[in-house]
């Protein structure tokens, strides 16, 4: 079977996926578009959607866009990992294996990442798989400060640390973010080729 014919099997799995996620989430509460994960989950619906209609036109901006996507859903699932899970008692079964943990932390996030990096065409503009979480953060650490908001993550909590804490964490996810970026295409470079 083709790559692309793969990819796009992979991503009607994360479209599937993700309704279910979604139509689960409202369910159990709400969906909450104050969480990073949410709205990364929601755009990968999205750009999930336009690829599997869009998916035998070699465009441009879907490719750029699943970049974009998968790169959200990687910093998902590595700040539940590293992050989150460790803050909470290294909670990962909670976290990352129970309910719609599993569907927005977990599924989607590998079904996103093993599409990209061995099946479709690597977006040359790494510059974008961090933009969507450059973004996030600005936005809400200027609410956290003027205390519209207060979190959601304990990382973004900015009257509970020091400045210094602050801008520690915001260089390390952003940078993160960036270094993910980066990781993805080098990984679709080298994997695709062999």
């Amino acid at each position: 079977m083709k790559n692309k014919k793969i990819a796009l099997i992979l991503n009607i799995i994360l479209v599937i996926s993700e309704i279910i996620g979604l139509i689960w989430s409202s369910i159990l509460d709400k969906v909450d578009l104050i969480y990073y994960t949410n709205l990364s989950n929601i755009f990968a619906l999205i750009v999930g959607v336009l690829f599997v209609v869009f998916y035998k036109k070699n465009n441009d901006l879907i490719k750029d866009l699943r970049f974009m996507s998968t790169s959200c859903l990687t910093v998902t699932f590595l700040v539940v990992l590293f992050i989150l899970s460790p803050m909470y008692q290294f909670n990962y079964k909670l976290l990352m294996f129970t309910n719609v943990f599993f569907i927005f932390h977990t599924l989607c996030p590998i079904l996103s990442i093993v599409s990209y990096i061995l099946f479709e065409e690597r977006s040359s503009k790494v510059y974008l798989g961090f933009i969507f979480t450059l973004l996030y953060g600005i936005i809400l650490l200027i609410l956290n400060c003027f205390n519209v908001v207060s979190g959601p993550y304990p990382f973004l909590k900015v009257h509970n640390q020091s400045v210094l804490v602050t801008i520690i964490w915001s260089v390390l996810i952003i940078g993160g973010s960036y270094l993910i970026s980066l990781l993805l295409n080098v990984l679709n470079k080298k994997l695709k080729r062999s």
